[in-house]
């Protein structure tokens, strides 16, 4: 994932974990499934909440999984659709 670079800017990535890397939504595990590629300025910024510019966070994480998910779907490395399912239905 990593290597896809930012989700954003394309630079250098980090793992951000959207619900940390257990967590769960409708007993369905998504913490390793559900986190976007980010740069080290872009992860803090988001946890601060300077680049949300309005956007609640988690449709803000959703927004840009969707980008990461049509790039793993290039990829033919997609997670399995109820774990798809289960991210876009999380709200908190």
């Amino acid at each position: 994932m990593r290597d896809l670079g930012s989700i954003i800017s394309g630079g250098p990535a980090v793992i951000h974990h959207a619900v940390g890397a257990t967590g769960k939504h409708n007993k369905v595990e998504i913490g390793h499934e559900f986190i976007l590629p980010l740069t080290e300025r872009e992860h803090k910024d988001l946890h601060s909440g300077a680049i949300l510019n309005g956007f609640n966070r988690k449709e803000f994480e959703k927004f840009f999984f969707k980008r990461v998910w049509r790039e793993l779907f290039y990829h033919k490395d997609i997670p399995d659709e109820k774990i798809l399912d289960a991210i876009m239905d999380y709200h908190r």
